[in-house]
């Protein structure tokens, strides 16, 4: 399957980022794990470490998730870009952790990275997605993951 990826939008990326990585810190934190490291390297957001196992951990934001799960949604989208971090981490898929947060990071999935594996990715479909042009649609395909 041929992975379409969106070009890299750095007004937006400059806005969620950050929040992003605090929010994930936080969270991390209040779970006993000690932060490692959460510089940019294009790789996981944030690495922590607990109970001697080394965490890799990506965040994302999805704006349109405002308060609580719309029960119509049946499933988590996550860019197939990410699927880079599956490559990356492909040895140590059990400690990769992506945290899909809501607009607000007080709600968030915790998908672990054995679950993004290439038998789920599909395209993205729905009433929002204009088919005829791909360049127009913010993720194509995504990683899926049903709750």
């Amino acid at each position: 399957m041929d992975v379409y990826v969106r070009p890299f939008r750095k007004e937006v990326y400059n806005k969620v980022d950050e929040p992003s990585k605090k929010a994930l810190i936080k969270y991390l934190e209040s779970q006993g794990h000690t932060i490692v490291s959460s510089a940019e390297d294009y790789y996981a957001d944030v690495v922590s470490q607990k109970d001697g196992v080394t965490y890799f951990n990506e965040a994302e934001r999805k704006a349109q998730w405002k308060s609580d799960w719309p029960t119509y949604w049946t499933e988590v989208r996550v860019p197939a870009r990410k699927r880079r971090l599956v490559e990356k981490y492909k040895d140590t898929l059990e400690s990769l952790y992506f945290y899909v947060f809501n607009k607000t990071y007080d709600k968030a999935w915790k998908i672990k990275g054995t679950q993004m594996v290439d038998d789920i990715i599909k395209e993205a479909s729905g009433p929002l997605l204009l088919r005829s042009n791909p360049h127009q649609v913010d993720q194509l395909p995504v990683l899926h993951y049903t709750p």
